[in-house]
């Protein structure tokens, strides 16, 4: 396709339904890994232990050939919260380069585990789109992305919407070709984790939780809330290779990629359950935009310390079930639910972008808050039976 004025991708009027796109392909480096569980204090320990992961069975088929070519002496597991985030990464450039915003997800299902060294390849097929009325200058796209490794064995497949813009001076008819998503998962679809046998409870830390902790209902609360710099934000863009335009726009205040919003708040709340596997999401909504705290403090702020942009997070238990023929894990659904506190410079960043959902600020005890995440997420988290 020819586009002689611009860098890359597609707008609404360029999706077609059932094109695929071939994404390309990015090596998951042990650096890339490790610092996103530091600079995302992601706490799910499977990803961050090699010795953790070997214990439980989880061997690198292609050790060797990475010692030998990388010099990778112990590939650990990779974090699934940045696996998500490198899949989607490889994706912006066809998918979402010119989008105002990453509408939703659903049906998303982890598959083969990810190790460091591993290469994952992305294609993407167009399953619809939607412009919602007569003369519209943008549209949703729905698409479904599959992300696989260098032996093509999926390790992720997920399906997303996502706002894209009408090239300038375009426009178009009202149509829908959108496709009915499943409201949950099928876990007969999902790969589960390997036996957790012979665990110490030192693992768990201080508040780490075992399935029969948890029960519908429940609601537990993030430890400890964060903002998210523009250098943190723009790190994991580079390392995932996103290079959606708005991100990057001082016309949209360099609004904060998604998937670090999601990573900050699954950091937050991640050692209720540190030792989780996520198994997918059922469904989830990116809900308003959240900024770098630097830029909301430097330009709407007057350089005035504050909780600009700080994100607090919580779980609320929604299921828990039994696995048929296991008795190490149990599934446990939750709404993983991520708000970002509001101050004066942050309600000005919002109003300078034109957020049109700023009536959905919200008052509790002299602060203000907006809902930036939603996700329904289904985990596997071990039984009091997998423990010594």
């Amino acid at each position: 396709m020819l586009r002689t004025n611009l860098v890359s991708s597609r707008y609404v009027g360029d999706f077609n339904e059932g094109e695929v796109y071939h994404h390309g392909a990015v090596q998951i480096t042990p650096m890339r890994n490790r610092e996103y569980i530091n600079k995302y204090k992601d706490g799910f320990i499977l990803g961050a232990n090699p010795k953790l992961s070997s214990h439980l069975g989880y061997e690198d088929p292609d050790y060797k050939h990475k010692r030998q070519k990388y010099g990778i002496e112990e590939s650990a597991l990779v974090s699934q919260g940045f696996l998500f985030n490198a899949g989607f990464g490889l994706s912006v450039h066809d998918i979402s380069f010119n989008a105002i915003a990453n509408l939703s997800y659903s049906d998303l299902r982890f598959g083969v585990p990810v190790f460091e060294g591993d290469v994952i390849y992305a294609k993407s097929e167009v399953l619809g789109k939607e412009l919602r009325k007569d003369g519209a200058t943008n549209g949703s796209v729905q698409v479904k992305t599959t992300v696989y490794n260098q032996r093509v064995e999926t390790a992720l497949e997920y399906k997303r919407q996502v706002l894209v813009r009408a090239e300038s001076g375009r426009t178009y008819a009202q149509m829908s070709t959108l496709k009915p998503q499943p409201k949950k998962i099928d876990i007969g679809k999902v790969v589960l984790p390997r036996f957790y046998h012979g665990l110490s409870e030192d693992l768990l830390g201080k508040n780490g939780k075992v399935f029969e902790d948890f029960k519908s209902g429940g609601v537990y609360n993030g430890f400890f809330e964060d903002a998210v710099d523009l250098v943190t934000f723009s790190w994991l863009q580079i390392a995932t290779l996103n290079d959606a335009a708005v991100h990057h726009s001082p016309s949209s205040n360099f609004i904060g990629y998604g998937g670090a919003v999601k990573a900050r708040v699954e950091g937050e709340v991640s050692t209720h359950f540190p030792l989780a596997y996520h198994l997918g999401i059922n469904s989830g909504s990116h809900d308003a935009p959240t900024y770098p705290a630097d830029i909301v403090k430097m330009i709407f702020a007057d350089g005035e310390d504050g909780e600009h942009e700080k994100i607090r997070a919580r779980v609320e238990v929604i299921d828990t079930a039994l696995v048929q023929g296991r008795d190490d894990i149990g599934v446990v659904t939750i709404k993983l639910i991520g708000e970002k506190y509001v101050t004066d410079g942050g309600m000005k960043a919002i109003k300078a972008a034109g957020f049109a959902g700023i009536d959905k600020v919200f008052d509790e005890g002299g602060s203000r808050f907006l809902r930036v995440l939603t996700l329904e997420q289904v985990l596997a988290v071990p039984t009091s039976k997998a423990f010594k």
